[in-house]
């Protein structure tokens, strides 16, 4: 009987110590639990204060995201890097105290904290190698406690940048992984445990999902941008392109314009050269850029036309003219075609020359045959005139 009790006695002991144990561990793990819960929601309410609709921005947030991850987890360091996809490589956008380079340096300037980081900043780290690739070609989270025998960790000869313990995470949102974070290095001299990984894998997901959707944001700003420039361009070129046509006795002149997209390069214009209304000069261009930019330059040209074509009833020279000054002023990339003639009303001549455009198209009456006249010339802005000079005229008799 005594033995039985004693059984009972030690078999309910052991039940209770086995409570005991499970009550403590569900404590500590709702304990890792409040505190991860309380970290994201102060990590939110962080980037609520700090990011407004008026500074919503991929590095901005990405400083306020590597801040508190380092504050976090009471980290020396730390960096928040991202994938440029074209290169297959990974920079780091922001640095955080005296994060150390992922790559052999022996730079004096490292002693100071701000070439530090631009040095780690230059840094492209291919997907795949060092601990920063490996974690955002696997898309798992690393964490090494003593990284003193760990290869994938780099050694450095400065004691300072010496890593003894390091974690990282990739930045994970919709499935895809836009980059890795990395602290290194406890403040306390202790190396990283499960605990601290626990956490940091908790903020990387908020943070990866922050970074979504700043960039989903910063895309729409820059849309909302360009269809605004789009508006301000069309209504621009609107404004240079004539009312109506000329009313010229014994012809019929019609022009029509309308861009495939908001704004095109196209131009044209008319406007008497001289002031008895004999000469009418006509202009067809196309200007390369879109946007305001393409605007502009068109705006430039139709000034500079307008303005050499009352010296002169030589459409060439008024070329010649027009290249060297968009020579001059334009950059490299920018260039305008144009055909340029004058319109003699009492001979019925039309003398023109032609920038690189198109060829002029006539069509007799009652006839099924077009022609096509291309004198030589090239595009306006790209050469100089020693090279432009080849640019030729051409006249054609119109019949009634």
């Amino acid at each position: 009987m005594n033995l039985l009790l004693l059984l009972i006695i030690f078999v309910l002991a052991a039940w209770v110590y086995r409570l005991r144990e499970r009550e403590e561990s569900l404590r500590a793990l709702i304990d890792k639990h409040q505190r991860e819960r309380k970290a994201i929601f102060l990590f939110l309410n962080r980037l609520g204060e700090r990011l407004t609709t008026s500074n919503i921005a991929l590095e901005p947030a990405l400083e306020i995201i590597t801040e508190f991850i380092v504050e976090a987890t009471n980290a020396e360091a730390g960096a928040a890097f991202l994938i440029e996809p074209q290169e297959q490589v990974l920079s780091a956008k922001v640095v955080k105290g005296m994060f150390p380079p992922l790559m052999p340096t022996t730079d004096y300037v490292l002693t100071k904290q701000k070439y530090l980081a631009e040095r780690v900043k230059r840094e492209k780290i291919p997907i795949g190698q060092s601990v920063i690739g490996e974690a955002a070609k696997e898309g798992i989270p690393i964490l090494i406690g003593d990284a003193s025998t760990d290869p994938r960790v780099p050694k450095t000869a400065f004691d300072y940048l010496t890593i003894k313990s390091i974690m990282v995470a990739p930045l994970r949102a919709r499935g895809q992984i836009s980059g890795v974070l990395a602290v290194v290095n406890k403040r306390d001299g202790s190396a990283f445990t499960e605990e601290d990984m626990d956490l940091l894998i908790s903020l990387a997901d908020q943070a990866a999902s922050t970074v979504q959707l700043v960039k989903l944001y910063d895309e729409f700003a820059k849309k909302q941008r360009i269809e605004q420039e789009l508006r301000v361009a069309h209504d621009f070129q609107q404004m240079l392109l004539p009312r109506e046509c000329p009313s010229v006795p014994g012809f019929e002149i019609a022009a029509f314009s309308k861009p495939a997209q908001e704004v095109g390069g196209d131009y044209y214009d008319f406007f008497f050269v001289d002031e008895a209304k004999r000469y009418l000069g006509m202009v067809i261009a196309d200007v390369s850029g879109k946007g305001i930019p393409g605007a502009l330059i068109m705006s430039m040209v139709r000034s500079t036309l307008r303005a050499e074509a009352r010296t002169s009833l030589s459409p060439r020279e008024v070329l010649l003219r027009a290249n060297e000054l968009a020579y001059t002023d334009t950059k490299e990339n920018v260039f305008i075609t144009m055909t340029y003639g004058i319109l003699d009303t009492r001979t019925r001549t039309f003398r023109f020359a032609r920038a690189g455009h198109e060829p002029l198209v006539t069509l007799k009456q009652d006839s099924e045959s077009v022609r096509l006249t291309s004198p030589e010339g090239i595009a306006l802005g790209m050469v100089d005139n020693n090279i432009f000079s080849i640019i030729e005229e051409a006249t054609l008799q119109l019949e009634e």
